[in-house]
């Protein structure tokens, strides 16, 4: 006879583990204690299983009581899965969703939880665009009274500054809790799940903000049980990665010779400035400053500690979840500055939950919310000072003078070293504090299935600046050797500066109802809710929906289910601010029919589903402010002269027509999806093919009259269909203690603008209409002129003599001219694919995962002075150019002419710097996103210093990527703050 016990990872007992002899069928089941008792030999072996936990063997040894704890899985897959407002039985959901856990997200180590989310989410596409948070530094108040409307400013505090997320082509609507919020810097060991809403019925209940599908944020939440606490510390070194290859001096100015004579002019640059800047003898008038490596850090710091406590009675639980991180960024600092004037993220975070059982049938929840986090910044601004860094040449000025002064000229005055290390600081101060109040009431005393529950929610929102910049002079060396103040010196000031302030609340009560006639199941929801946002002190916005929910299934095996939503927006026309949204959907569970259960056993689940919805998009605020009433403007300068003294008297003039008809955009969207389950659960299948019909889209006309001397106002005339496939397999298993899963998905997805009121275009290869959304608009190049004779007779831009080594592009109308009439949709014409696969094991405490994510069939203009050749700007009658990178070695000349990627080098040439498929890249790539290797210690080991788990951990991020061309990131491209790569450490212990 064997006995034992069976802990979770907190080192608590486990109740319901079934318990068996390898090899024979009979099975106990753990009590409430943990504890089990079974008939096994001495050596055999004993397999524990328990739903979403690894599945661990032991061996009986001499009638020894076992003690075993089990470890949650990396993929979870429970029972209920969350809803919009509520959770549903996985089996019987008709909707798209597509969800992530803990365990999913914790391995990533990043500000944000969005940084887990790349490769994890069929139908959700992911673009990272910064490398580190921007703060905001300008105000977001308004205060023009003109015709008593508010200049509405549209802004709303959202902390993701980094990534852009696109669900099924739009951008998600963010719900954390029930509430709409745009917060994503929350802790991912305080999130259950991260759910992504793809179909018309899954969001239904959104009304008329149904249409751009919802990224579902769930927290944990208080459980009842002894306290189970965490502690988390880590500190992990971030590196950037796809900076480019600036040019030396020497060969910079050879470059720039080579320039000047392909213009016809003499060069600037002789034998002597090619060796003084070659062997740095001459550091003050011939400098070669590597601005690179002067300025930025090879790597930074990223620290954050997390302690997390969750307990209680059947009566009262709580949850509490503190969180402090700090994030350094890339700039180096001076030791004689007192203060730090490199980049730096720091956070706090409290995120708590108590919930009572007032009484048996009323339950009462409270969560609290609190945000403390500063943003500080270089006094120049770091989007400044990269600007500058991108711009800069080796040999533009010496970083300091022999006399310790700042280096410029009369053309660069504001020195890079001052703007990165002696310019002040900048620092946005943010505070959020959020709570929500839920109350349940079981009301099946009225009838059996029937609940009440209610929601309030009420969160405050604030950001600040303080300003404490300066500017110092910089000093150009004459010929004499005298210095001579070329900058604009500006004294430190000490300002602050309100940044915005939001108001945001959320009420809303709801009765459900979910019952079980023998085979017959039938639920249903009436709900009403209200949302009201103010926003920097404009007129509070108000949204509405009242709503109707109901269901049907049969055994489990047929389902049906439909809803209604009377939806309305406060800045809409009055009489016109409510509409119907409507959806439903049906279902059909195969694996229950008799053909599937007699004769194919291996098919444990097959799923059939189907729902469509008409939705919509409150997208009015960003084309105006209540614009369907007419205002006026009077802007500063803005006079005419009146009386016989001609005195000045304010102008007013009329603003952008009012639109009294304007509406909300809609959509038609169908989902037709199986969910399979294989070999009693461990090959899971999810697949999608969607159509969404959007429509009503507000566009501006392009056949719109100049007649009347104002621009037109936004009308919803526009179409735009998006479709594609969403696929997604994963298959977990062990052998033995060994644990392992591989995870896949990949989503297709297509976009076609079906109608536009275009400008009336001539050729068919000028219209939007018809072609992807996505599509990029250029010329198409079909090489370099390879002598003067072919320029001669070849079609060119309109003003402009070609020569040889020239951009020869391609005449599509056969007018001998270059010019609009030739631009046509030349890049990103296929449909977008996205991708990722996850995969892992766990081994007797050693646990392994990685995420591979990829992008194919994307393609992006990446048209700048660091590819085209140098960036121009006008100095002593010449046209003095910006820094150059290692590219413009592969620039035409004669001699390389069949292997040139460049045209001939040139100053301010705008016919070789137009866009054209010449300077398109490829945006596909593959990325070892995410890996971490961990250790669970022995539970026999630390049960001594009373401890019930200490993990040891070492993960990272961005850490390979394989990509087409090099110099860039394929995501971070465009001259923004560079991708990081993170490599980290850290200890998580629990008690």
């Amino acid at each position: 006879m064997a006995v034992g016990v069976v802990l979770d990872e907190y080192g608590n007992p486990l109740k319901g583990v079934k318990v068996s002899v390898k090899g024979k069928a009979d099975t106990v089941s753990t009590d409430k204690n943990g504890s089990f008792e079974i008939n096994a030999a001495n050596n055999t072996t004993l397999v524990f299983i328990h739903p979403n936990y690894n599945v661990r063997q032991a061996t009986v040894k001499d009638n020894r009581a076992i003690t075993v704890r089990l470890i949650d899985t990396y993929i979870k897959t429970p029972a209920k899965i969350d809803v919009l407002y509520g959770k549903a039985d996985a089996d019987k959901y008709l909707g798209a969703i597509s969800t992530v856990y803990t365990n999913q997200l914790t391995t990533t180590p990043a500000t944000l939880y969005t940084y887990a989310l790349p490769g994890q989410l069929s139908g959700l596409y992911t673009q990272q665009y910064s490398g580190f948070a921007t703060p905001q530094t300008t105000p977001q108040t308004q205060g023009d009274f003109i015709g008593n409307v508010v200049l509405h400013n549209n802004y709303s505090a959202n902390d993701n500054t980094e990534f852009n997320l696109y669900l099924r082509g739009q951008v998600p609507i963010t719900i954390i809790d029930g509430v709409q919020r745009e917060i994503a810097s929350l802790d991912p060991e305080s999130i259950e799940s991260v759910s992504v809403l793809k179909d018309g019925f899954s969001n239904i209940l959104l009304g008329i903000n149904g249409s751009r599908g919802v990224l579902l944020i769930t927290t944990k939440r208080a459980q009842a049980g002894p306290p189970r606490i965490s502690f988390t510390a880590q500190t992990g070194l971030q590196s950037p990665l796809g900076l480019p290859t600036p040019l030396p001096a020497y060969q910079y100015a050879y470059l720039y010779n080579e320039a000047l004579q392909n213009d016809g002019k003499l060069p600037i640059y002789s034998s002597a400035d090619f060796n003084a800047y070659r062997d740095h003898s001459d550091p003050v008038r011939h400098p070669d400053v590597n601005w690179y490596n002067l300025l930025l850090r090879d790597n930074s710091a990223i620290t954050s500690y997390k302690l997390n406590v969750n307990g209680g009675s059947a009566i009262a639980r709580y949850s509490v979840s503190l969180n402090y991180l700090n994030q350094d960024g890339m700039f180096k600092t001076a030791s004689s500055v007192p203060y730090n004037t490199n980049n730096n993220l720091s956070r706090y975070i409290i995120n708590s939950d108590l919930t009572v059982n007032v009484t048996k049938k009323f339950v009462v929840d409270l969560q609290l919310f609190g945000r403390i986090q500063s943003g500080t910044q270089p006094g120049a601004g770091y989007n400044n000072i990269l600007s500058g860094l991108y711009s800069t040449p080796n040999n533009a000025y010496p970083a300091t003078n022999p006399d310790g002064s700042f280096g410029g000229t009369t053309t660069f005055t504001n020195n890079l070293l001052s703007q990165s290390q002696f310019s002040g600081y900048q620092r946005t101060n943010s505070n959020d504090v959020l709570a929500n109040l839920d109350l349940t009431y079981d009301m099946s005393s009225v009838t059996k299935g029937l609940s009440a529950k209610a929601k309030g929610n009420l969160a405050l929102s604030s950001q600040g600046l303080l300003n404490r910049s300066l500017q110092n002079n910089t000093f150009l060396i004459k010929p004499d050797d005298t210095y001579a103040g070329v900058g604009s010196p500006v004294a430190q000031v000490n300002n602050f500066t309100s940044i915005s302030s939001a108001r945001y609340a959320f009420a809303q009560v709801a009765l459900d109802y979910d019952r079980q006639f023998g085979k017959h199941n039938v639920t249903g929801m009436l709900l009403y809710d209200t949302r009201s946002v103010n926003l920097n002190f404009d007129l509070t916005s108000t949204t509405t929906n009242e709503a109707f929910k109901a269901g049907y299934n049969y055994d489990g095996k047929y389902f049906i289910e439909g809803a209604v939503n009377r939806s309305g927006y406060s800045r809409y026309p009055p009489g016109k601010q409510f509409g119907i949204f409507y959806a439903g959907g049906v279902g059909w569970q195969m694996a229950k029919e008799d053909f599937i259960k007699d004769n194919l056993n291996f098919i444990t689940s097959w799923k059939w589903r189907a729902t469509y919805g008409r939705t919509g998009n409150a997208n009015v605020d960003n084309f105006g402010y209540y614009n369907f009433i007419q205002t006026y403007g009077s802007p500063n300068g803005y006079q005419y002269s009146t009386g016989t003294s001609r005195s000045d008297v304010q102008g007013i003039f009329q603003n952008q027509l009012a639109n009294p008809y304007i509406s909300w955009e809609k959509a038609d969207k169908i989902d037709i999806g199986a969910d399979i389950a294989l070999f009693n659960n461990h090959f899971k299948i999810t697949a999608d093919y969607y159509h969404d019909r959007y429509k009503d889209l507000l566009q501006i006309r392009g056949r719109n009259s100049l007649l009347l001397g104002t621009p037109y106002s936004a009308e919803n005339i526009g179409v735009v269909l998006n479709q594609g496939e969403e696929l997604t397999l994963t298959y977990q298993n062990n052998i033995g203690n060994f644990n392992y899963f591989i995870s896949g998905n990949a989503s297709l997805q297509y976009s076609k603008n079906v109608f536009s009121d275009e400008t009336p275009s001539p050729y068919p290869w000028l219209r939007h209409t018809g072609q992807s959304t996505r599509a990029v608009y250029a010329y198409t190049a079909l090489g370099f002129f390879k002598d003067d004779q072919e320029a001669a007779n070849s079609a060119t831009t309109t003003g402009y003599t070609a020569q040889a080594g020239d951009v020869k592009y391609a005449d599509l109308n056969n007018d001998g001219v270059i010019n609009q009439f030739d631009i046509s949709a030349i890049a990103n014409k296929k449909p977008l694919l996205f991708y990722g696969t996850s995969l892992g094991f766990n081994y007797k405490g050693f646990s392994f995962s990685m995420i591979i994510q990829g992008v194919k069939n994307n393609e992006f203009m990446f048209n700048k002075a660091m590819v085209n050749s140098f960036a121009g700007v006008g100095f002593l009658g010449l046209t003095y150019a910006g820094q150059g990178y290692d590219n413009l070695t592969g620039r035409w000349t004669p001699e390389t002419a069949s292997t040139a990627t460049l045209p001939r080098l040139s100053l301010g040439n705008a016919n070789n710097t137009a866009n054209s498929t010449l300077y398109v890249r490829s945006g596909d790539y593959l990325r070892l996103k995410n890996a971490e290797i961990g250790y669970n210690l022995p539970y026999q080991w630390i049960h001594k210093f009373k401890l019930s788990g200490m993990r040891l951990f070492a993960n990272g991020e961005n850490l390979v990527t394989l990509y087409g061309y090099k110099g860039i990131d394929p995501e971070v491209s465009n001259g923004a703050y560079p991708i990081q790569r993170v490599v980290n450490v850290g200890v998580t212990v629990k008690l």
